[in-house]
């Protein structure tokens, strides 16, 4: 049975945004500083610990040291949002480091993408938390943040009784109809790296987002076919697909999408390709987690439940 969601309470004006390294390092200690001017425009206050900045190899410190952080991030009753510092590698890494019994009574906002992906999933299928995928503090896409968007990022941390309706003229239907069901997703590498762990995706009655980086099209096909071949494309409400950002090959001849459209396109399920989220320039922050009205025909998400409660 699915777990019940779990939503993170609403923030307001002055309220702390804790950030956490969970991942990969940043090469310069200014890199969250764009990042850091958007949050505090939008009217919050934010703490950054020197800790972030540690570096071990390819990852953001020694694992303990990043698991504790998070802990601690969330046990504080000061910090009411958490935002990563950038992704990279290294969340799969504290999952059997993490003591539930600290995380389970604290779920508060948690946002990022990429690698973070890791720790979404984990939430969703140990805590039932409803978190967001969007942009991170290193993230081009955060400090260049502005008008709807920013609005957008405002009112889903703020406003117990937003539902936003996603709609963009770059978004393509694939495959027409309708269907609701829990977001679920994150970036593709991520989402298939999780299978046969305790943390694997759970898709059945669900809107799947999808994205990548970097990727070329085989490896797409090999994701997607791993993903077929578990089981976690039978029984989905829906499909949306984000960015895929430098996945094409570069002498032109075929495309990741013409992977995306052959794998998927039998599925008979609505499908909206070209959301803008994802590691493009562009990455909208949108909840997962909660229930969504996907109709392809109309190229619309709506949102059915709001991320925060009073």
């Amino acid at each position: 049975m699915d777990m019940p969601i779990i939503r993170p309470r609403a923030l307001k004006a002055g309220d702390t945004v804790g950030i956490v390294a969970p991942a990969g390092p940043v090469e310069r200690e200014d890199a969250p500083a764009a990042g850091i001017a958007t949050l505090e425009r939008l009217g919050f206050r934010v703490r950054i610990d020197r800790r972030i900045f540690q570096a071990a190899r390819y990852l953001a410190g020694p694992d303990e040291a990043r698991a504790e952080e998070l802990m601690r991030s969330f046990e504080d009753p000061e910090i009411r949002a958490i935002v990563a510092l950038r992704g990279g590698y290294g969340c799969a890494r504290l999952l059997p480091l993490l003591q539930e019994s600290r995380l389970r009574d604290h779920c508060k906002i948690f946002m990022g993408f990429s690698d973070l992906t890791t720790l979404h999933l984990y939430f969703q299928r140990r805590f039932g938390w409803a978190t967001v995928h969007g942009p991170m503090m290193a993230s081009p896409s955060l400090a260049s943040m502005a008008g709807a968007q920013e609005t957008n990022l405002l009112r889903l941390w703020t406003d117990p009784e937003y539902l936003p309706e996603y709609s963009f003229p770059e978004m393509e239907t694939w495959h027409g109809g309708s269907a609701e069901g829990r977001l679920t997703g994150g970036c593709l590498s991520l989402v298939v790296a999780g299978l046969g762990t305790e943390y694997e995706i759970k898709t059945e009655d669900r809107i799947l987002f999808l994205e990548e980086l970097g990727e070329p099209p085989y490896r797409v096909d090999r994701m997607l076919t791993q993903l077929r071949l578990a089981g976690k494309l039978d029984g989905l409400a829906g499909i949306i697909l984000g960015t895929f950002q430098d996945c094409d090959p570069t002498d032109g001849s075929y495309r990741a999408e013409d992977v995306l459209r052959e794998i998927l396109g039998n599925l008979q399920i609505p499908i909206i390709a070209g959301f803008p989220a994802g590691h493009g320039p562009i990455n909208w922050a949108f909840p997962l987690n909660l229930p969504a009205r996907l109709d392809a025909d109309c190229r619309t998400v709506r949102l059915l439940t709001p991320l925060v409660r009073p």
